[in-house]
């Protein structure tokens, strides 16, 4: 109904080009788009399927198709399998559905095997402590709502005989980190060539994601603009579409999207190479009309196809950052290129990485805080380091991966390879040594994003458009920004609340009380206690506390003297995880 009334309106505003219809075509257009999503969304969603297996409440045994290799975990192996058919009330039915499931890997399992397994998956459990990871929520934006730990009952079948491209593909990937793997000797530089090459980051080194993290070049290791644009540009070192007549123009320009969009297969299809293969796309299309089309329109519509295929996406951390990256990059670089025009090719090459550094990090820094608390100091420096390093490593890498049916050419490539991310490591590793390389326990609620946002696209249209009206909403957004964070301090200032943590052994309370954090701890890992407790005192804007004593009663209970002079009382059922 919206959208034809927006065409209604569209029509008769086209030949007169009214005054009025200028607010009103586009807030019709926007409504169309909303709408769109609800409706793409409500059908995607696979819970809106009568034969998912959420509906179903008696299960005896289920059969489906294994989507993945098997990627082994601390103590059990893990793989997805794909519901083909349930077993409910004595007979067999249809169904469709995404289960996880944790063997114990005595029998691997491979893409397209067809298995049967006894048993009732669960639901995945949502968080049991405050502001603790949603599993279940990070999952059902996947379409996955069920898992199952697996003791025995997992039959193999056979396999599925129809033909599929993604599982073939799958096999090539296992075969190329083999190839990797068989070549390049040193542990993390396979680990380095695996995931900038191919997408896997699987199995990392924490150490190893951990340097990458704090010098600021993580993106390096998701395959994204980066690594499809030198695709790109691999193409265009050989002819230029440009200069090509039409006729050889389109066939050229086809060859390339083919290009792109297999390499996106190899790396997995994360959202951030979904988001450049159909940037890209867009591009090379345009150019089959237009010789320099703008860059904007592609990555809007690119946006739109992506989140009509699977609305879900937008939840993807990947795809969050990928869109805020290229969109800071474009709109920022450029103002922040003019403030400085250094001398010599040398400074100007460094000025320029630098300011795309800038660009992305003030776009992407308000999700980065939202999600993982840190902000890398020296970014700047690990990128004129990671950027270059990751342009020498993929022209390396391309032709050590097309290379491997020829093992003397293998073997020189591998070895270079091998030699040249040992490098680029080395410098991350140094970067991540100098001293405050990282701020640690930041977080940024969403209003505080929205008007950080906001005021930096002020700042550019007051500076670089020299618009008065919009350093006055940049004063507005500031003053926004400041009355938020006195509203925080009160808060903490005058709020009092106790925090009882579910943990799988020990206990752990945090009384929040006049700003300030007095917890009990009392045999608490790291692991829990950095994933349990940790993300709600980020929250709620401190990580210090001040310990308060606890004293064993009767059965195991315990008693927690409070700084108001109250006492806690509490039972062992309380602070143990059930």
């Amino acid at each position: 109904m919206s959208f034809a009334f927006y065409g209604v309106v569209l029509f008769f505003n086209y030949p007169a080009k009214r005054h009025f219809h200028r607010l009103l075509l586009p807030s019709l257009a926007f409504l169309v788009l909303c709408l769109a999503g609800i409706s793409f969304s409500f059908l995607r969603d696979a819970r809106n399927s009568p034969n998912h297996l959420i509906h179903f409440s008696q299960l005896e045994a289920y059969m489906g198709i294994i989507q993945n290799f098997d990627e082994p975990k601390a103590k059990t192996t893990a793989n997805r399998l794909e519901i083909k058919m349930v077993r409910s009330g004595g007979e067999w039915v249809e169904a469709v559905g995404i289960v996880l499931i944790y063997h114990n890997g005595e029998q691997p399992l491979n893409p397209g095997d067809l298995v049967l397994i006894k048993g009732v998956p669960s639901q995945i459990s949502p968080p049991v402590n405050p502001h603790e990871f949603d599993y279940r929520m990070f999952m059902e934006k996947q379409q996955v709502y069920h898992r199952h730990f697996l003791r025995d009952g997992l039959e193999l079948l056979g396999r599925d005989s129809e033909e599929n491209i993604l599982r073939n593909i799958m096999f090539l990937r296992r075969n190329l980190i083999e190839h990797v793997r068989s070549y390049i000797p040193d542990p993390l530089s396979q680990q380095i060539a695996q995931a900038l090459l191919l997408g896997q980051k699987e199995g990392m080194d924490m150490e190893l994601r951990e340097a990458y993290s704090t010098a600021g070049a993580m993106h390096i290791l998701a395959v994204s603009g980066l690594h499809v644009g030198i695709i790109y540009g691999f193409f265009l070192l050989f002819f230029k579409p440009h200069k090509l007549s039409l006729s050889k123009r389109v066939p050229y320009l086809l060859l390339i999207i083919s290009g792109i969009w297999f390499y996106a297969l190899l790396t997995g299809m994360s959202p951030s190479v979904l988001r450049s293969a159909t940037m890209f796309t867009f591009i090379s299309l345009a150019q089959m009309r237009s010789r320099s089309p703008s860059i904007f329109n592609p990555l809007a519509l690119s946006a739109l196809v992506l989140l009509l295929y699977d609305p879900f996406l937008i939840y993807a951390v990947g795809f969050q950052l990928s869109y805020a990256a290229l969109s800071g990059i474009l709109i920022f670089q450029p103002f922040i290129l003019n403030l400085w025009n250094p001398k010599g090719r040398v400074m100007d090459y460094i000025w320029q990485i630098t300011s795309v550094s800038i660009a992305a990090q003030l776009a992407t820094f308000p999700i980065s805080s939202y999600y993982f608390h840190v902000f890398p100091t020296y970014f700047m420096l690990a990128n004129l380091v990671a950027i270059p390093g990751a342009f020498l490593i993929m022209s390396l890498g391309l032709p050590f991966l097309v290379s491997f049916l020829f093992p003397l050419i293998s073997d020189l490539f591998g070895q270079l390879l091998s030699g040249l991310i040992q490098g680029v490591n080395a410098l991350i590793f140094s970067v991540n040594k100098l001293p405050g390389a990282r701020i640690s326990h930041i977080h940024m609620e969403w209003p505080e994003m929205i008007l950080f946002w906001g005021l930096l696209v002020c700042l550019l249209l007051a500076f670089q458009e020299k618009r008065k009206n919009a350093l006055k909403m940049a004063a507005v957004f500031s003053i926004f920004l400041v009355l938020w964070q006195w509203y925080l301090f009160f808060a903490r200032e005058t709020g009092v609340k106790t925090t009882i943590y579910s943990l799988n052994a020990g206990a752990a309370v945090d009384y929040f009380f006049k700003g300030q954090i007095y917890s009990y701890l009392e045999e608490v890992t790291e692991e829990e206690f950095n994933y349990k407790i940790l993300p709600h005192r980020i929250r709620y804007g401190k990580t210090q506390h001040n310990s308060l004593k606890g004293i064993r009663g009767m059965n195991n209970s315990l008693l927690i003297l409070l700084p108001s002079g109250e006492t806690l009382i509490l039972e062992e059922r309380d602070y143990f995880a059930l």
